[in-house]
């Protein structure tokens, strides 16, 4: 089974343009009749009479019009008294003859006009070796179908999603569309019968008998064709469909004698060979001659839906191609040499970072991190606090933690100016809103860092915004020397808790205006943060409003249940151990699926969620991206059913 889906991918990427190509033009062409009507009225209709012209007036005239046209080979005609004759010469064009007064109405290529350009792309024609290249694409399509059906049937038909949908209710029409336009394609079936006859020319007047004893033999024929010989020896072909046909291409075939006029063969539709009144079926049901208005829309829908199909599968595997570009650019590492360590407050040292070579860092925005690799398992997450603009250094800076857990401590006690380090590149997860009209800036100790970068962010910017920088004395507060000379630092405010009898800040005072277009930012320690958000709820302000980083995991008391990952790509079950986190047992599958932290705070490792309740516990998703229960972050989160399909 899993070759038999890779058959279906690679097919479906392979021959993915030409075959939506094919389905795109063959679902307007259905309607070609119609719409062929529609376009050029001149050409084709043409005022009623009684009694049309004879048939060789009508060839006389072409001619007349169209001298080096070269020599007739077919004539055809309708059982519609306002419908106009069509005349053929060598040259491959058809001339239109109003049948009443014999006046030409003008000629028309093969494959002229908008619907002829149509039929020239959907017939591949515009490629070398174009009847091989039709043949090996109708034979992928259908190979494509038919795995696609398969799958379906093997038990991918349970999983709901758009692309084996919409291929569940296209598949028969696709399939009925395709292998109608094989037997077409390889002429299956397609030699239409024939007899010796003697070497004569076949002048327009004898041809006007010819069908004169035609019309006698098949009586108000609703289509006749007429074919001449295009070698000595060949008879005069009359295709002709009866009135009471079987379908829109049973015909019946009349051969004479281009000598004599004599009749050689009468072959009734139900005379001909099996393949051939096979093939005539395949053909009438292919260009919607048969079936009438009703087969004519489910054919249209059936080719329309392969753009459906190419949309959908498209998309998911561009969603595939950007997990894979994101693993890479998540392992993806900068080298970069400390140029400088700089105390800035108690405890409290910043780090500028240049490239190793002097080249110019990737960019990044304000309120953007970098991942530093400090031993072969210590990888800790730092805000950068330089201006987003600069493209020669990143400036981090860090707090020595009393309850550091390796982090903090290897960069205050070893790491110094000259060193190496592995950063991974930039990513956001605490952006500004370029759509806020106002942005409250607050900063607790170190999480002036991100807040630092906004707004100098902000300021560049012309933007109006205000930063209030909370911190327990003026010692231990970074950067007050940037921040004071600042273009910015009429908008600054600083709050020291030291002094205050409670230690307290008076937070509502600064939250108690959720003016319209305002947004609040916030980042520092967790009870600060939430203090913050807290007084920004009970003052009005919109959960939508409200932006914070987050430097933890969502804590659970629920326990850890095992269930199970079904990978929607390939039906694949995984299971999930009480002990394991849904990301280890995926990478213990083999799966490359991006992830950073582990925590649930980068959001590097989200995936997509086809059916099944996720329990999050991260704190990346947004209220409304956990509701929709369409994604989850399998570092720290699990299930709440007994199954989840990924989107994998």
């Amino acid at each position: 089974m899993q070759a038999l889906r890779q058959l279906h991918r690679w097919t479906a990427l392979a021959g993915g343009v030409l075959i939506l190509l094919m389905a795109l033009t063959g679902a307007v062409l259905i309607f070609k009749i119609q719409l062929d009507a529609a376009l050029n009225p001149m050409l084709l209709l043409t005022p009623r009479c009684a009694a049309p012209l004879p048939l060789e007036r009508l060839i006389d005239a072409a001619h007349a019009a169209h001298p080096d046209a070269g020599a007739l080979t077919a004539v055809r005609l309708t059982s519609d008294p306002a419908s106009s004759a069509r005349v053929r010469f060598s040259d491959g064009q058809w001339i239109h003859v109003d049948r009443c007064s014999a006046r030409v109405l003008g000629a028309r290529a093969l494959y002229g006009g908008g619907l002829g350009t149509l039929a020239w792309l959907h017939a591949l024609h515009f490629a070398p070796g174009d009847a091989l290249l039709l043949q090996v694409m109708g034979g992928a399509f259908a190979a494509l179908v038919l795995a696609g059906i398969v799958l379906w049937w093997s038990g991918l038909r349970r999983q709901r999603d758009w692309h084996r949908t919409i291929g569940s209710y296209a598949a028969p029409l696709l399939l009925v569309s395709t292998l109608s336009g094989l037997l077409q394609a390889f002429a299956w079936g397609a030699a239409a019968p024939t007899v010796a006859a003697a070497p004569a020319t076949v002048s327009p007047a004898s041809l006007t008998r010819l069908l004169a004893r035609a019309e006698a033999l098949v009586p108000q024929a609703r289509r006749i064709q007429i074919r001449l010989p295009r070698a000595a020896g060949q008879p005069v072909t009359f295709e002709m469909l009866p009135h009471e046909a079987a379908h829109a291409n049973a015909l019946d075939y009349l051969l004479f004698d281009p000598a004599s006029g004599a009749l050689l063969r009468h072959i009734p539709y139900a005379e001909n060979a099996p393949a051939h009144r096979f093939y005539l079926l395949a053909a009438g049901i292919h260009y919607g001659w048969s079936g009438g208005l009703a087969l004519q829309l489910l054919l249209c829908a059936g080719g329309l839906s392969v753009a459906g199909l190419a949309w959908t599968g498209g998309a998911r595997w561009l969603r595939r191609r950007r997990r894979e570009n994101e693993a890479q650019r998540l392992t993806a590492r900068l080298r970069l040499r400390v140029a400088r360590k700089t105390a800035e407050a108690d405890g409290i040292c910043s780090f500028e970072l240049v490239g190793a070579h002097g080249s110019r860092l990737p960019r990044f925005t304000a309120g953007a991190h970098i991942a530093v690799q400090l031993a072969p398992n210590l990888v800790r997450h730092y805000s950068l606090c330089n201006h987003p603009r600069e493209r020669h250094r990143y400036l981090i800076c860090v707090q020595h933690a009393a309850d550091s857990r390796g982090g903090s401590r290897a960069l205050h006690e070893e790491i110094e100016t000259g060193d190496l380090l592995e950063v991974g590149l930039p990513r956001n997860h605490f952006p500004l809103l370029p759509s806020a009209r106002r942005s409250l800036l607050f900063a607790g100790g170190i999480g002036i860092t991100p807040i630092l970068a906004m707004a100098e962010q902000l300021s560049s910017d012309g933007a109006d915004f205000a930063l209030h920088y909370f911190a327990r004395t003026r010692e231990r507060a970074a950067f007050l020397d940037r921040l004071a000379t600042s273009p910015f630092a009429a908008r600054v405010h600083l709050h020291f808790s030291e002094g205050r009898p409670d230690g307290r800040h008076d937070l509502s005072a600064l939250l108690a205006d959720p003016q319209d277009g305002a947004h609040v930012y916030v980042c520092g320690p967790a009870g600060f943060m939430e203090a913050v958000l807290d007084s920004a709820r009970a003052a009005g302000w919109a959960q939508s409003r409200l932006h914070r980083e987050v430097f933890a995991p969502a804590a659970s008391s629920a326990p850890n249940a095992p269930f199970a990952l079904r990978l929607a790509s390939s039906g694949r079950v995984i299971q999930v151990r009480s002990e394991q986190t849904a990301l280890d047992a995926l990478l213990a599958a083999g799966l490359a699926v991006p992830h950073s932290c582990r925590e649930g705070v980068c959001g590097s490792c989200l995936t997509g969620v086809v059916a099944g309740r996720p329990e999050h516990r991260d704190h990346c998703l947004s209220d409304a991206e956990r509701a929709s229960n369409t994604v989850f972050a399998p570092c720290c989160s699990r299930a709440r059913d007994a199954r989840l399909t990924l989107d994998l």
